[in-house]
């Protein structure tokens, strides 16, 4: 009930409906990699730590991750087709300053083929 009316207050302020589900991939200062963390906004956001304390810091980080088993890992279901993919850097959550780069991201399909929307940075 609470996640249907979030979806209804988000459709009637924004003229649309937010994404069914929000699989994000995370550095957590303490949480232990591959750890999936249930937002407190709303249980259709979860997050996958890919990265834990400053291990790495200042440092280029490759990451490879099959966004559907990782997809149902955290929700326990078949992700539907993918329609929106962000990078994003903050420290609102921890109130502590953050910095970051992206290269390139690349999606391949189960045959290892890049697809159509992949960012060659």
């Amino acid at each position: 009930m609470r996640n249907r009316l979030q979806f209804e207050l988000a459709q009637a302020l924004t003229g649309e409906m937010p994404p069914y589900a929000t699989l994000m991939y995370v550095w957590d200062a303490r949480a232990d990699v591959e750890t999936v963390v249930i937002s407190a906004r709303s249980d259709r956001i979860r997050k996958i730590v890919v990265g834990s304390g400053g291990r790495g810091k200042g440092a280029w980080q490759s990451l490879q991750r099959d966004v559907s088993a990782d997809f149902q890992n955290a929700f326990g279901e078949v992700p539907g087709r993918l329609v929106s993919m962000a990078l994003m850097t903050d420290g609102d959550n921890t109130g502590s300053r953050s910095t970051a780069c992206y290269g390139s991201v690349l999606l391949k399909d189960d045959a290892g083929q890049t697809l159509a929307g992949s960012l060659q940075l």
